[in-house]
């Protein structure tokens, strides 16, 4: 009978095969992987497994990791200057807050909501006056040229700029994009880890569903993937227009505010035939 060890163990085999293959793609190693798991899991062992509401404490957390308490000690001491995903998250969801609104704000698009062509410079209808409202502190042109580089936002010939997205998506080969990918395990993850082990009264179970089937032909993938980005965007626009409607302004805002959002992906994979069957099929033909 196989232990919940055994069972995490299977279920992390799943969750690992992506993420080695875009580690092993980018030159990280087994060695690489070991030294960032090691600072996670006394990350999460001290925040989340102390007791009555404190961090745990070093011995509980060599007891619970097996790493002994002098490398506990200078992981924790190591793990303040690990923000910089979390940062890179920030920026990107600047971003989309931007080019969402660039098909929201009746300033900035039609009735329609397509968004209008702006000009760079200017104090009505412009990428700065854009910019200023939904950018934060990052200044305009860097901005531009962000959303320039991925191809979100493109130059007209009359010297305005237009959007050609709602979504700021990096660029694959860009370093964002692996970040991005980073912080999409993340929120799945997280999700997942609520529902099993902390869902409550107070905190009830996240949406989580999938709507799959295993008798498909390979020839629909095109037009399922057609569909799934018709649907998708359009479920997101709903999503992103609730969001923007709810919108807690910093003015009013008491110190305490959340990132809240719902993420939609297509997968797709061949079936293999179960190994049984191939063997019986193999022993019928000798």
């Amino acid at each position: 009978m196989s232990t919940p060890k055994d069972t995490a163990l299977a279920a992390c085999r799943q969750l690992m095969e992506p993420i080695i293959g875009i580690l092993l793609r980018n030159g990280v190693t087994h060695k690489d992987l070991v030294a960032i798991c090691k600072q996670i899991y006394v990350q999460v062992a001290s925040e989340e497994f102390g007791l009555r509401g404190r961090q745990t404490n070093l011995s509980r957390v060599a007891m619970l990791t097996g790493i002994d308490r002098k490398e506990v000690a200078r992981v924790k001491d190591s793990l303040n200057n690990s923000s910089e995903g979390e940062h890179n998250q920030q920026h990107q969801d600047r971003l989309t807050r931007l080019l969402s609104a660039w098909h929201q704000d009746p300033d900035f698009c039609d009735s329609g909501n397509h968004p209008l062509p702006l000009t760079i410079e200017g104090e009505q209808q412009s990428f700065a006056l854009l910019a200023r409202r939904y950018g934060g502190d990052f200044p305009a042109s860097a901005l531009l040229k962000e959303l320039k580089r991925v191809g979100v936002v493109e130059d007209q010939t009359d010297g305005k700029v237009i959007a050609t997205k709602r979504y700021f998506v990096p660029a694959q080969s860009d370093p964002g994009a692996l970040l991005r990918a980073g912080s999409v395990f993340h929120d799945l993850g997280s999700t997942l880890h609520h529902n099993l082990y902390k869902a409550n009264k107070q905190q009830p179970l996240r949406f989580e569903r999938r709507a799959s089937n295993t008798q498909m032909s390979p020839e629909n993938l095109a037009a399922f993937r057609e569909f799934v980005e018709q649907e998708g965007q359009a479920f997101l626009e709903k999503i992103d227009a609730w969001l923007s409607e709810h919108e807690q302004p910093k003015t009013d805002s008491n110190g305490e505010l959340m990132r809240m959002g719902v993420g939609t992906y297509l997968f797709s994979h061949l079936i293999e035939p179960p190994l049984a069957d191939t063997e019986t099929e193999e022993g019928a033909s000798e």
